[in-house]
């Protein structure tokens, strides 16, 4: 059932949803636990991949805009209960970095793609991994038996150092690489299994993060206690002065004075002062968080899945986000009010209209909401 404006009701969205569950940042001194064999919820850094064949290659990854190779922004596992094929299941984001793509305030500038395997599978063990002791849980073979990835970015690769055999997507990351630090290490001939952080991969990628989740406990009830790890603020005016709200640009802060009179907007305030931190909201079949009553989509502006199904809202990055990217505060950089993200309803695998070579990897679909009244 739809409203007159052709948007879905908050009751027909809500019939079949999963509870509110929050995401928080969480910094980790062991990067081990962010690779794939422990299957992270993670900002930044390299891509976690699930399935290690069918990646997604630099040509799937690439700006329709500028087509210059997309940055991994978020992963998040999210398996779904009572669903065999969805034992272990993670949505992988990429965002390009170039900031005058994100001018056009279009969707083309991210792309998503959602991965799942069983239980029993081809790559992973069917017990848990051990966090205890990643050392002992860590293959160091695992990955170089099934795919090669980019020394810089972690996507499929083809190319390679002449000297040394390290693998690039691509010659514009061979090229930054060596520029920012690979020249002395493949002069060197040190080599690592261990995944590690080169001085070129943290200039080129964003800042990694662990995403700790946690029960949603005080947003609806409107509760003033919070988490011990994440306590909320004594009031609103308290965050607005808080470093996390200092990335949202001069331009933003004189497009919210115009929406004094949204109440969709004084919504978002009052939900996100009991948790400032918050970078992420899920809530598969449920309902998003807009930020604004301007920017929010029509049913016909949610494409179906290749396989027919209807997609249906899974999760949203929240703007706070930008503050632990590092993103240049201006005007004219990546900016967003929140990434919604809308999956396939039936968790479809290959079919028959999907020819690509990535298949177990679907393409799924992200709607972008800015602060500011410029359509998406």
């Amino acid at each position: 059932m739809e409203d007159q404006e052709g948007k879905t009701s908050d009751a027909e969205a809500c019939d079949d949803c999963n509870s509110l569950e929050l995401g928080f940042i969480e910094e980790v001194d062991d990067e081990l636990l962010l690779t794939s064999q422990f299957f992270p919820s993670k900002i930044g850094g390299k891509p976690a991949w699930l399935e290690l064949q069918g990646i997604p290659s630099v040509a799937d990854l690439s700006c329709k805009n500028c087509t210059n190779p997309m940055h991994f922004l978020a992963q998040l596992y999210c398996p779904i209960d009572g669903e065999a094929a969805c034992f272990h299941r993670i949505i992988y984001i990429f965002c390009c970095k170039d900031e005058q793509c994100h001018q056009s305030s279009s969707n083309h500038c991210f792309l998503v793609f959602r991965n799942q395997l069983p239980r029993n599978n081809n790559f992973y063990s069917n017990q848990p991994p051990n966090r205890q002791n990643s050392q002992q849980s860590y293959d160091h073979s695992l990955i170089g038996k099934w795919c090669t990835l980019c020394n810089l970015c972690g996507i499929p690769s083809e190319k390679r150092c002449s000297k040394c055999g390290s693998a690039y997507c691509c010659r514009q990351h061979q090229v930054f690489d060596w520029k920012n630090g690979h020249r002395e290490i493949c002069s060197s001939g040190i080599k690592t299994t261990v995944p590690t952080t080169t001085l070129a991969s943290s200039r080129y990628l964003f800042p990694q993060y662990e995403i700790c989740i946690d029960d949603d406990g005080s947003d609806d009830d409107q509760s003033d206690q919070a988490s011990d790890s994440h306590k909320s603020k004594d009031d609103y005016n308290s965050y607005a002065t808080s470093e996390l709200a200092n990335q949202i640009t001069e331009a933003d802060l004189k497009s919210l004075e115009d929406h004094n009179h949204d109440e969709i907007f004084l919504e978002f305030k009052e939900k996100i002062k009991q948790q400032p931190d918050q970078i992420l909201r899920y809530q598969r079949n449920g309902n998003p968080l807009w930020v604004s009553n301007k920017g929010i989509p029509l049913s016909s502006d949610i494409p179906d899945c290749s396989c027919g199904a209807k997609r249906v809202f899974e999760f949203q990055i929240m703007p706070q986000l930008l503050h632990y990217l590092k993103i240049d505060n201006s005007q004219t950089s990546m900016d967003w009010g929140t990434l919604l993200v809308y999956t396939c309803s039936k968790n479809c695998l290959k079919n028959d209209h999907d020819n690509s070579s990535n298949a177990g990897y679907m393409k799924e679909f992200l709607w972008r909401q800015n602060y500011s009244t410029t359509e998406n």
